[in-house]
């Protein structure tokens, strides 16, 4: 889920790219000295520990704002996708609060330098955080049917749709692997409405359910 959110801001956030890799490099040369185990670790430590905390909360501040930005809709849009009350909402887990996450990591790396040099890796930092789905402020793992994780995941990729059609000033195709298996017929015509502007290749044992979804004509093509 992490690597979704970071994929996303590299195609929506200009310079993400850039900072995910350094961050990525960073973090493979505190991880390479921390494998070496030499014997003046700490001092040759120290300043991979300030640079990975100052690039850490730069990634984190970007997926804080993506997350803030996909909940101001994530619900009402998922509420009219599945003709539930239910409240659907993506927290993300950040190790310590947005505005002191630098100096918090570094902290948190200095004392924790005996246990990575036993592991061989960092343990804290963004590249160990993730978001949680909650229903109802119950965590999506626990309480969700598949039914309810696919309408959660449908209504997260037409937000992406969205926003790359702002940033880009272009229509991405969206492509569905057999996305109405799990829909009953009221989900299947809502999503309909909402993905219907885009062009959407969709791959389904049953052809019949795009046919009676879809008022636009569409092109089936038979595989096997």
């Amino acid at each position: 889920r992490r690597t979704y959110l970071d994929d996303l801001l590299e195609r929506t956030e200009p310079g993400f790219a850039q900072l995910r890799r350094q961050y990525k490099r960073t973090l493979q040369q505190r991880n390479a000295l921390l494998k070496s185990k030499n014997f003046n670790i700490n001092t040759q430590l120290f300043p991979w520990n300030i640079r990975l905390s100052e690039l850490a909360g730069r990634v984190v501040r970007h997926r804080t704002k993506l997350v803030d930005g996909l909940n101001t809709q994530l619900n009402d849009l998922y509420r009219r996708l599945s003709h539930t009350d239910v409240r659907l909402e993506i927290v993300y887990g950040g190790t310590f609060t947005v505005n002191q996450y630098e100096t918090k990591l570094l902290h948190k790396l200095e004392a924790s330098t005996a246990q990575d040099i036993a592991r061989g890796f960092t343990t804290s930092g963004p590249h160990r955080e993730d978001f949680t789905v909650y229903y109802d402020n119950h965590q999506a793992a626990e309480t969700a049917s598949r039914g309810e994780t696919r309408t959660a995941i449908l209504a997260l990729k037409i937000l992406e749709l969205e926003l790359l059609e702002k940033v880009r000033d272009q229509k991405p195709i969206l492509l569905l692997d057999d996305v109405f298996s799990e829909l009953d017929g009221s989900r299947r015509k809502l999503l309909t409405t909402y993905i219907e502007k885009y062009q959407t290749f969709i791959t389904t044992t049953d052809a019949d359910i795009v046919v009676q979804n879809f008022t636009e004509t569409c092109n089936i093509i038979p595989l096997g």
